[in-house]
């Protein structure tokens, strides 16, 4: 975890908003990805990599599905890019990740080699993931703010 940051904030989806405000990854499983064609092309070329599954996660903004769920530490981005359709953001405590198993995964660090790999270097994205590929405790979320 970066020392600096004590919350973390997500704009929910619908799916999220209507399982009663929780993270929900768009899979589940580890958080380790084989390389794609065309995306995991740096050398050398890992296979069941974390770095090619943050690769995946944030590609182009879209991503393909993974384990992990992307944050950010600014809430104005979190507002501004990403609440505009369901209007909810969660703040996520954390100092409760270790007691919970979840790792975070900083885009600018896994990615730093390369930075035009990076989707969207200003959002100083996060990928959470659970360490054992499970389900995020509704525990870690502070508060629900709507906006």
């Amino acid at each position: 975890m970066d020392k600096h940051n004590k919350y973390l904030y997500k704009a929910l989806r619908k799916e999220e908003i209507d399982e009663g405000n929780i993270l929900i990854p768009k899979s589940q499983g580890p958080f380790r990805s084989d390389p794609r064609f065309g995306i995991d092309m740096r050398f050398p070329i890992e296979f069941g990599s974390e770095t090619n599954a943050v690769r995946q996660h944030q590609w182009e903004r879209n991503g393909f599905p993974t384990s992990g769920v992307s944050t950010t530490p600014h809430f104005e981005i979190a507002k501004k890019f990403y609440a505009k359709r369901n209007r909810l953001i969660v703040k996520i405590n954390c100092q409760l990740f270790s007691k919970y198993g979840i790792k975070e995964y900083v885009v600018k660090e896994y990615l730093g080699k390369f930075p035009e790999d990076i989707a969207a270097p200003e959002d100083d994205e996060i990928i959470l993931a659970k360490e054992d590929g499970g389900s995020f405790p509704k525990e870690i979320i502070e508060k629900v703010i709507k906006v």
